[in-house]
């Protein structure tokens, strides 16, 4: 009904598709994941960065006056991991609210309560977040300490208390966190205990997503696909139809066009012009499944894939006789 569909009016079946109720949530849950990712670099981002940072300033030689350019790097790279951080987290709290108003998640309530509602570090970064993007945006500074004995040092980035302008405006638990870290907070350690709990958050708002309404999001890419895959075989049948077997072109000379250099190389592993290496190539390049029996017919005839000759069943009383 559909492939007929697309046929009468491509347009008309793409438009009753996009109104599948699984296309809204198909698409919210996907950028949850695409803000998570974010979220996640940037943490990830901070560390490499903090690693960086430690290493060069083994020899002090960071903080000398010809490295001035280099240091305010470290600093505003700094400045901006932070900023994505807490914007990020902030909008995955915001959109995971949203969609929950759009499903009915049984234990979400609970599980926010007990993972953010009540957390003095999540409402920290919230009233963090409102600061980077509608007061100003804190500068972390960093902070070596070496130890005598052993010579090893500990390099960290801090923000510290007396520079939170409008820390006296914070919700009380964002205040609470802030006088258990009068001594400044380490940031390295703020992310990566806050990214812990995002993660756990995250790991169970999926699953539950996928045992409420993963069977409507799984028609929509039904769907999604079946409309691709037609459009996708038109395509691939005017290509082989009327320009590689009319012009008489050989396919292998484009796969380099289609298929990345492991691909290529698992290709080139089969026999050449055999089935089973045409076979590969569609299985590679088809993502929609649009090749049918016709078209991988038109496709054997262009890569020049001969048939197997049948074999002949041998009389053996023909034989005896002669």
């Amino acid at each position: 009904m559909l492939v007929a569909a697309v046929w009468r009016d491509f347009r008309t079946a793409q438009k009753l598709v996009d109104e599948h109720p699984g296309c809204n949530l198909y698409e919210r849950t996907r950028s949850l994941r695409s803000v998570l990712r974010i979220f996640s670099k940037s943490a990830e981002r901070f560390f490499e960065n903090l690693g960086r940072f430690k290493a060069e300033t083994l020899d002090d030689s960071l903080f000398r006056r010809n490295r001035k350019s280099d240091f305010e790097e470290f600093e505003a790279g700094f400045q901006e991991n932070l900023f994505i951080f807490a914007s990020s987290a902030m909008t995955l709290a915001d959109q995971s609210r949203a969609l929950s108003r759009k499903v009915d998640l049984p234990g979400y309530s609970e599980r926010v309560e007990s993972t953010f509602r009540g957390n003095p570090r999540h409402k920290f970064i919230q009233e963090l977040r409102n600061d980077l993007i509608h007061v100003t945006l804190h500068k972390p500074q960093y902070q070596v300490t070496t130890n005598f004995e052993n010579h090893e040092s500990t390099c960290r980035f801090m923000l510290w208390p007396d520079k939170l302008s409008r820390s006296g405006e914070y919700h009380t638990l964002a205040r609470a966190y802030i006088r258990d870290h009068s001594q400044g907070i380490d940031l390295g350690e703020l992310i990566e205990s806050y990214r812990r709990d995002v993660n756990d958050f995250h790991g169970w708002l999926n699953a539950a997503l996928d045992s409420v309404v993963g069977d409507q999001i799984t028609d929509y890419l039904r769907c999604v696909k079946r409309i691709k895959a037609v459009s996708s075989r038109s395509l691939w049948n005017i290509i082989f139809r009327q320009v590689l077997l009319p012009g008489k072109r050989d396919p292998y000379q484009y796969l380099d066009q289609y298929l990345t250099p492991t691909e290529l190389t698992e290709v080139n592993k089969l026999p050449f012009r055999s089935k089973e290496q045409v076979d590969c190539i569609i299985s590679l390049v088809d993502e929609y499944e649009a090749c049918d029996s016709a078209l991988r017919d038109v496709v054997y005839k262009a890569f020049g894939v001969k048939s197997p000759q049948p074999v002949v069943p041998v009389d053996a009383e023909r034989i005896r006789h002669n």
